[in-house]
């Protein structure tokens, strides 16, 4: 999968977009820990927003380099007054989506964008939760619902792969297991 971030945007798909990764759990099943594990590491430690809704990457970069353009926003410099004097704005998308606008610390990629926290078709999510259940979901695969749901397992990924402390627990109604219910809704 070949996902074109256009100039001048910044936008890490691994991190903040779910229709991207459905995609690369399929492409990752035909390939080797040693070449999944940088891309799952791209998602970082923190808590994330992940966009939910039906907007590919590309329709989303098309609004919002549409929005910049209507504004004559055509450089850094053109961004950064815009957003002075706060150290982001936010962007409504045509599906509702709220989306925050940063500068981008690439010269060449300034607008750097990603889903706003609470917004329409966006779910907050731990890092490892997400890293959890696309390492599972890479490995064992979408069907096998009892191996998300086997806490021996689950630990084992953890540890073994994504070098992440092992969990006492799982709960259907949060954490892991909600999220992988998510992830398997599409199949």
């Amino acid at each position: 999968m070949n996902e074109k971030i256009p100039v001048p945007v910044t936008f890490n798909t691994h991190k903040h977009h779910f229709g991207f990764l459905t995609k690369k759990i399929i492409d990752w099943r035909n390939l080797g820990w040693e070449e999944i594990e940088p891309e799952l590491f791209r998602i970082g430690e923190n808590l994330i927003d992940l966009y939910t809704g039906k907007l590919t990457v590309e329709e989303i970069c098309n609004e919002c380099t549409g929005f910049f353009r209507n504004l004559n926003i055509n450089s850094r410099a053109d961004l950064e007054g815009w957003i002075h004097p706060f150290e982001y704005k936010k962007i409504e998308l045509n599906d509702s989506s709220a989306w925050i606008v940063k500068n981008g610390n690439n010269a060449e990629r300034y607008i750097h964008i990603h889903p706003a926290k609470q917004s329409a078709h966006t779910i907050r999510v731990r890092a490892s939760t997400l890293k959890s259940v696309l390492a599972l979901m890479t490995l064992t695969g979408p069907a096998s619902s009892q191996n998300a749901e086997n806490l021996k397992t689950v630990n084992k990924i953890r540890v073994k792969f994504l070098k992440l402390s092992p969990v006492k627990s799982l709960h259907r109604d949060k954490g892991i297991l909600k999220l992988w219910e998510f992830f398997i809704s599409p199949y």
